[in-house]
């Protein structure tokens, strides 16, 4: 399942308005999930679906004026009622296209192909130490320019945006994982056990331990 976490390709296709490859891409990470595991395990399955729609969701969150966490919320409670592998699959096509459907609805994704960069290296390395002067060399700007840029395209500070990104990735593997939270704080980016909890709190109104022993 590790590899098949990180959907920044399919993310970029929903951004670019390509519903056919995004299909595609979406179609490829399902065989590959089939022929590495049970074809009856459905349970893992959810998770997949559920990592795809909260990775797109993380990505997109912050870059439209739109609201998409209503669509996310629907997206997860859809996942709950349905059982069997076939309708899991289709559901996830679905998933995709109304991705598309919000995000297009009334205007295209922004052109600023900058932040694009930026913003797929950030998503590709979030497990890792990101600052903006990385990310700046990266896309071969200041790092000045680069956080006027984020700011005027996603709305949010920079580190702001990384940690709404890492808090995301860190509640993926309170619901998935049994992973102790110094490990998840590790995997999500943290640079300590301490920020992550107070990171998490700031952004969910709970702690991590309780996020994980809510009732769902």
């Amino acid at each position: 399942m590790k590899n098949l976490l990180n959907h920044t390709d399919l993310a970029l296709t929903i951004g670019n308005n390509n519903l056919e490859k995004s299909i595609n891409i979406y179609t490829n990470k399902i065989n590959i999930f089939l022929s590495s595991c049970s074809s009856n395990d459905t349970n893992e399955l959810k998770k997949l679906l559920y990592s795809i729609n909260i990775f797109i969701y993380t990505y997109f969150c912050n870059n439209e004026s739109i609201t998409l966490e209503d669509l996310c919320y629907t997206n997860l409670k859809l996942m709950d009622t349905h059982h069997m592998r076939d309708d899991l699959i289709s559901l996830g096509k679905e998933i995709i296209k109304s991705y598309i459907e919000i995000l297009h609805k009334d205007k295209p994704m922004s052109g600023n192909t900058i932040i694009k960069h930026a913003l797929n290296y950030i998503h590709s390395n979030i497990e890792k130490k990101i600052t903006l002067e990385k990310v700046a060399s990266h896309v071969h700007i200041s790092s000045n320019y680069l956080c006027y840029l984020f700011k005027e395209s996603t709305g949010c500070r920079f580190c702001e945006y990384i940690n709404i990104c890492r808090t995301n990735v860190a509640k993926d593997f309170l619901d998935n994982s049994s992973y102790p939270l110094d490990m998840i704080s590790f995997k999500s980016g943290f640079n300590s056990q301490s920020h992550f909890c107070t990171t998490f709190k700031k952004y969910v109104d709970v702690s991590p331990n309780g996020f994980r022993k809510r009732e769902r």
